[in-house]
């Protein structure tokens, strides 16, 4: 449950009252996420949702995850951009944690996409590059390549307990050690802020397929657009037992580039950035 700090009704409504939001009418917890703390809120004048953020979510980086939201809302993407409270500011406290109060946005996320899904969600990753493209500030991804070692050996003690699990870490550091000789340099290919993070998971959709709200941007970094591309397409191209899904590959990254053409470069780093996300990702995902 993604509940880890509670939040009375009598707290809700003194954080509340620092929006002009109207009054609460209902307050309850969400259960899906495995990060920060949410709630849905319901007030006089509409939706939000409250977000308690927790220790995974580095505090320091949070002005840039508020204005890189309200920024691709205020151009018109479903992105979850912060309210902001009467005194200018989008990051107060509550329950002893920093929170923000944030756009609702509707859909669901599809527990069962198909190629339909996965177009409409590459179209809405290219629009998300597009649309970010002018946002001036930047952040280091730090879950980036140089982060990668550390994943892997917090790994190493629950791995040590299988001769199996040990010999797959360190196919892992020779992996990374490829990556790292190759791996391309800063301004080698297009790049801006990304989502990093593009899970079926946190794309939200009507019935009928269509993108209604991207969520979940406390992984958003500067990075190059292309790994952003392939770790999407590693997140919804492959069954859960590791089986590569072509059609739902070749969907999502036609549809990716008949929104934002992809030049020659960066295609020919695709398949470089899906391996380095793949190593981004499992040790985590095993943690």
């Amino acid at each position: 449950m993604a509940v880890f700090t509670p939040v009375s009704l009598e707290e809700a409504t003194a954080y509340l009252s620092q929006y002009d939001i109207g009054d609460l009418i209902h307050l309850e917890g969400i259960e899906e996420g495995v990060s920060n703390t949410n709630f849905k809120v319901e007030t006089t004048t509409g939706l939000y949702a409250l977000t308690l953020f927790e220790a995974a979510t580095p505090i320091d980086d949070l002005p840039y995850f508020m204005d890189y939201t309200l920024h691709l809302d205020r151009k018109g993407y479903p992105a979850p951009g912060p309210a902001i409270m009467t005194s200018g500011e989008t990051i107060g406290e509550v329950s002893g944690r920093k929170a923000a109060l944030i756009k609702w946005l509707p859909g669901r996320w599809p527990r069962n996409p198909d190629t339909r899904h996965a177009a409409s969600a590459g179209e809405y990753l290219a629009k998300l590059h597009k649309v970010g493209a002018d946002f001036a500030q930047t952040r280091e991804n730090s879950m980036g390549i140089a982060a990668w070692p550390h994943l892997i050996a917090r790994c190493e003690p629950k791995a040590s307990q299988s001769a199996r699990a040990m010999a797959i870490l360190e196919d892992f550091r020779k992996e990374l050690d490829f990556l790292n000789g190759v791996w391309p340099k800063p301004g080698a290919l297009e790049s801006g802020a990304i989502h990093a993070d593009y899970f079926t998971d946190n794309v939200l959709m009507d019935d009928d397929g269509n993108v209604t709200g991207v969520i979940d941007y406390y992984y958003a970094c500067t990075d190059f657009y292309a790994y952003d591309l392939a770790v999407s397409l590693n997140a919804w191209g492959f069954t859960p037992g590791g089986q590569a899904m072509p059609d739902m590959i070749s969907a999502f990254a036609k549809a990716y580039h008949a929104e934002r053409p992809l030049s020659d470069a960066e295609v020919e780093a695709l398949p470089l950035f899906a391996r380095g996300s793949a190593v981004r990702f499992t040790p985590d995902a095993a943690l």
